[in-house]
């Protein structure tokens, strides 16, 4: 939408305001809010919708050109149109329904994620199970909004995408909380839990141990005794751990 266009509609929305003034409050606000999203809107990203359900498309679609009018929305019915249209809009907002398309695993859409850096994902779906879930929060760039979820969350999930935003909804964040309590239940020291730390930090043992003033064997005993309680096997399973028991905040291990 050209800035002449949205300054006129934004305008003619005034307008409409005047007209209800001091009728009906409620009208005020919602035409209020409507100015307030097409000046906020962007015009420089495209959704692309991944979804294979038509029920879905039409809703989107109509919540889409309601949120963001002016702004394009493409449709992918299939891996190869998916990456196709990345190639055409690599910061594209996606939202996929990653259960209905043809991925071979969420290693195939990380690895998609990875190659479109400047894309933003909104995963779409009816369920996701915990295990993709812990997965999925290492990467900052999609976020979550299940399809029980409100119009207002399905709403924010894509405003926050097009702000580059991650947007996680209640349902997930109630997943998520329950899984890190379990987690924090598992009895780990205090000197253990700032090993792992530091471990998930990408420490070597050498370095923990030179900043507490230990030896290396010290910091391995501990090492293997955080693997055996925690039921790890690897660097990047206890860094998971970390991540997920709060030990280690997603921003932090990003940065």
């Amino acid at each position: 939408m050209k800035q002449a266009t949205k300054v006129k509609t934004i305008l003619r929305l005034t307008k409409k305001i005047g007209n209800y003034l001091p009728k009906n409050e409620k009208k005020i606000a919602s035409l209020h809010n409507e100015i307030q999203i097409k000046m906020n809107a962007k015009t420089d990203k495209t959704l692309i919708l991944a979804d294979n359900q038509p029920i879905t498309r039409l809703g989107i679609t109509t919540l889409w050109n309601r949120t963001f009018p002016g702004c394009d929305i493409v449709l992918a019915k299939e891996k190869s149109e998916l990456m196709t249209l990345l190639t055409k809009y690599p910061d594209a907002l996606v939202l996929i329904d990653y259960t209905l398309f043809d991925l071979h695993g969420i290693d195939s859409l990380i690895i998609i994620g990875m190659r479109f850096a400047n894309a933003r994902w909104i995963l779409f779906s009816e369920d996701l199970s915990e295990t993709f879930l812990r997965r999925i929060m290492l990467e900052q760039q999609f976020g979550v909004v299940m399809k029980d979820a409100s119009v207002e969350e399905i709403t924010q999930a894509i405003r926050d995408g097009m702000s580059n935003s991650r947007f996680l909804c209640e349902r997930v964040r109630n997943i998520l909380k329950t899984q890190k309590e379990t987690l924090e239940n598992t009895t780990l020291t205090q000197t253990e839990r700032e090993i792992l730390k530091s471990i998930a930090q990408g420490k070597t043992s050498q370095m923990i141990a030179a900043e507490r003033c230990s030896s290396v064997h010290t910091i391995s005993t501990h090492r293997k005794n955080i693997f055996r309680k925690i039921g790890v096997n690897n660097l990047l399973e206890a860094t998971k751990y970390a991540v997920q028991a709060g030990i280690v905040d997603v921003t932090e291990y990003y940065i």
